[in-house]
């Protein structure tokens, strides 16, 4: 499977009013244009949790978000048994179960470019860590 998986960083950008909002939403459409794109559901819940917590999104608004440009966009990656025992492998080079979570996940489908803020997971093998530059 050849795709970009979309972390928990992005998908907040998109979902929180700031004044880079709408460049985010700009680099959503073109990543929708030129690749597949994944998450799973690790993402969604921290998506949910931290738009809550950090910027006071109420969690009706994160799951329209969710329904409307997420869900219709971007492909799902189920968690399975298989990402536990990735996870033991992965959990060295991401110091958050989560993030070695969403690691596994992307070598379980064979995914190699992750869109990311998230500098930890720069020492994973085989993942390519990309950002904006804002």
């Amino acid at each position: 499977m050849t795709g970009v998986f979309i972390d928990t960083n992005f998908f907040i950008y998109m979902n929180t009013p700031t004044k880079s909002m709408d460049r985010f939403i700009e680099h959503y459409e073109d990543e929708l244009s030129n690749n597949r794109t994944f998450t799973n559901l690790i993402v969604l819940d921290e998506l949910i949790y931290i738009s809550k917590k950090k910027y006071s999104v109420p969690v009706e608004v994160t799951l329209e978000f969710i329904d409307s440009l997420i869900l219709p966009f971007t492909s799902i990656l189920p968690l399975e048994e298989n990402d536990y025992h990735l996870l033991k492998e992965l959990i060295n080079y991401c110091p958050k179960p989560s993030d070695a979570l969403i690691a596994s996940s992307m070598k379980r489908a064979s995914i190699t470019d992750l869109l990311s803020e998230d500098n930890d997971f720069d020492r994973v093998p085989g993942i390519n860590r990309r950002w904006l530059d804002l």
